[in-house]
């Protein structure tokens, strides 16, 4: 898509999650500055009751009013251990009915988030299970902002589900100062309404991208062959991203055997570190 595509990110995370480091106001600054026009946000469902959830989607929506820029509330439901972002959310029922396994046809679109951290047999239950309906290939804080999980890509395309999916590049970002490397494209000529924006994402009208590589991923109509895309992506030679993943695998070890509250104080390093590695 052309310049005059509508540019949003994905996977967001704001004070409303006991992780997130900046106001819903202060992200729709930093998003706007860099020329985006919308975000789906993915706050930690754990940290909500009913009110607080109330409280979001209406901040959300009257910030959107405000400013022009579209906030799409969404979450992060943690089900048996892999979190599965849904968007966009209006009551704190119907996602907890969701959250709790009892309603696995809940009418909203599901995304496995950065599904490379759990092992392959669990994504792929979890896919048929909850009814999945998307997947986030890459995301930026888990996978590195140079170069997609491969290991990962790989096992998916033994999948016969692989070609149902609607793919994101995701960023996971906690903090504003962090600039998003993955973005979605979506054709301009549609309304900026949560209900445009979202039934584009539903009916897969938009490609996928990260910056820093130009890789991109094209959902929909424009379908990129999924076996054709992985198997070019696969021939480059990548050598800065495959450095960066190594420095990136000998670091979690030594990070993860530091006790939880060290682990803790060093989150904003970490996450600094994981942005530029």
């Amino acid at each position: 898509m052309g310049d005059s595509a509508i540019q949003g990110t994905f996977h967001f995370h704001s004070t409303y999650s006991h992780d997130g480091k900046n106001t819903l106001s202060e992200i729709v600054s930093s998003l706007s500055a860099l020329g985006f026009s919308f975000c789906v946000m993915t706050e930690h469902f754990e940290d909500f009751d009913a009110q607080k959830l109330e409280r979001y989607v209406r901040e959300a929506h009257e910030l959107t009013d405000r400013t022009g820029f579209l906030l799409i509330p969404g979450v992060e439901v943690d089900l048996s251990g892999l979190h599965t972002i849904v968007f966009p959310v209006t009551e704190y029922a119907e996602v907890a009915g969701f959250a709790q396994g009892r309603d696995t046809d809940f009418p909203i679109f599901k995304v496995l988030a950065h599904p490379s951290k759990y092992l392959f047999q669990k994504v792929a239950r979890h896919v048929e299970q909850y009814k999945i309906n998307g997947v986030e290939l890459w995301n930026q804080q888990a996978d590195g902002r140079y170069t997609p999980p491969l290991a990962f890509l790989g096992l998916l395309k033994g999948q016969l589900w692989r070609n149902q999916c609607r793919y994101f590049f995701g960023c996971d970002l906690h903090n504003s100062r962090f600039a998003p490397s993955n973005v979605i494209s979506i054709a301009a000529g549609i309304p900026l309404t949560a209900e445009a924006v979202v039934a584009a994402l539903t009916q897969g009208n938009f490609v996928t991208r990260n910056i820093p590589t130009g890789i991109e991923y094209s959902n929909g109509s424009d379908r990129t062959d999924f076996d054709a895309w992985l198997q070019a992506l696969s021939s480059k030679s990548n050598y800065r991203a495959k450095i960066l993943r190594g420095v990136r695998s000998c670091l979690k070890p030594i990070y993860r055997m530091l006790p939880r509250d060290v682990r803790h104080s060093l989150n904003d390093f970490k996450n600094f570190v994981r942005d530029k590695v």
